[in-house]
Order: structure tokens, then C-alpha cells, then sequence
């Protein structure tokens, strides 16, 4: 029993000692990521995690992800390459709610940028793609917010998703208007339509990743 005990201890004291992957406090996360430097000048540079053919990938956007300078300004990131599948599959990318339930807590708003193998983006979601998703029917689920994107291989050469958010939604839109920012201007608008209807955006959070087919319609 006394070894038991002394296991116990070890592990609580393991888990006491590992740190937050961000600040609860929504003030101390925005000059967190205020003070955080471009990780790299090129989508090329970044470190990309593999996706399942499908399957299920949790993961944090928090005070270790890297940071980029992106069209849209700013903004931590997540970056995953596609799975090599044959057939259509659709990714959707879900973000957690922290804090008290929703409209009273924050929430990493999630954008989607599809790039080819050249790095080049293809293709980018915006806020108005966001749905709520709520976890009703799981024991122990979250609500969050949630956006799926769909791929077929057969007529696209698509090869890497990254996750950020806009920048405007921080405080922190860039300072000039930028060739290719396709975010600024219909966040504005969004936020706009809203008025203060929504739940405070985060620079962190809490994302699950879900792979699955999916039957896609015919191009023509």
C-alpha cells in the first residue's frame, strides 16, 4: 500500500507540474500572442502533421504552436498534410468553447487555407462557413464551432491544410491592405452583422480534426 502511495504521488505531482498550453485569463492569451515573433517567411518552412485517411486528431493551438505572418495579419497555426487517398474525403475542423458555456466564453475562430504541393493556396473558408456544433447526443461532449471542407484528389492537386485565425477578430488587422488578404474586409462585414452577438475570439484553442469519405458531386 505504502508503494501505491508513493505512485500516486509521482503521477499527481507529474500532472501538477505540466503547464497550461495557454492562459485561462483572455487578457493575458491576447499579450501572449502580441509578443509572439513570425516562426518563418514561407508556407514551405512549416513543420506538417500527417492526417489519417480518416480518423479522428486532437489537438491545441496554444503557446508553443508557431506563429506566421499571414495575408490577413498574424495569427498561430496548425498546419497537417492531406492524406494520400484515392477517393473524396471531407475534413472538418472543430473548435472548442473554453470558459462558460457559449456566449459567455472565448473561442479560437478557425479559417481554413488549402494549398497545392507548389505551396500555393488554393482556396481559403471564411468566418461565414462556421457553424455551432453541438455535442447533444455525446456523454461528455463540447460544444464548439466547426467548418468542413471537402477534397477529391481526382480534380485537385490540394496537398496541405493550415488552421489560423483573422487577425482583425485580435485586434490586430495589418497595416496596410494586402495582395491576396481575402479575410479583413468579410470578417469586418461579419463581425458587423453580428454587433456583439458573438463569443470572445481567442488566440488559442482546443481543435479536433476529423477525417472521413465522403461522396462528392460530379464537377460538370
Amino acid at each position: 500500500m505504502r508503494q501505491f502511495h508513493w505512485f500516486l504521488a509521482l503521477a499527481l505531482a507529474g500532472c501538477a507540474a505540466a503547464p497550461a498550453p495557454y492562459p485561462e485569463d483572455l487578457a493575458a492569451r491576447i499579450a501572449l500572442y502580441s509578443s509572439a515573433a513570425p516562426c518563418c517567411e514561407d508556407p514551405a518552412a512549416f513543420a506538417y502533421a500527417a492526417l489519417p485517411g480518416a480518423g479522428t486528431v486532437e489537438f491545441v493551438i496554444g503557446r508553443d504552436s508557431p506563429t506566421f505572418e499571414f495575408q490577413s495579419g498574424t495569427s498561430r497555426f496548425a498546419a497537417f498534410r492531406l492524406p494520400d487517398t484515392q477517393g473524396p474525403f471531407k475534413v472538418q475542423v472543430k473548435s472548442f468553447f473554453d470558459g462558460p458555456r457559449a456566449p459567455d466564453g472565448n473561442v479560437f475562430y478557425p479559417v481554413l487555407a488549402m494549398m497545392d504541393e507548389s505551396f500555393i493556396v488554393t482556396r481559403v473558408s471564411s468566418l461565414e462557413n462556421l457553424r455551432l456544433d453541438q455535442a447533444l447526443a455525446t456523454p461528455g461532449g463540447e460544444d464548439g464551432l466547426a467548418v468542413v471542407a471537402p477534397f477529391d484528389p481526382g480534380y485537385s492537386r490540394e496537398r496541405y491544410l493550415v488552421v489560423f485565425t483573422p487577425a482583425i477578430l485580435l485586434g490586430a488587422p495589418p497595416t496596410e491592405r494586402r495582395e491576396g488578404d481575402v479575410l479583413t474586409s468579410p470578417t469586418l462585414e461579419w463581425i458587423g452583422r453580428r454587433n456583439e452577438n458573438i463569443v470572445n475570439p481567442s488566440p488559442f484553442g482546443r481543435l479536433r480534426i476529423t477525417v472521413a469519405p465522403a461522396s462528392l458531386p460530379d464537377a460538370g
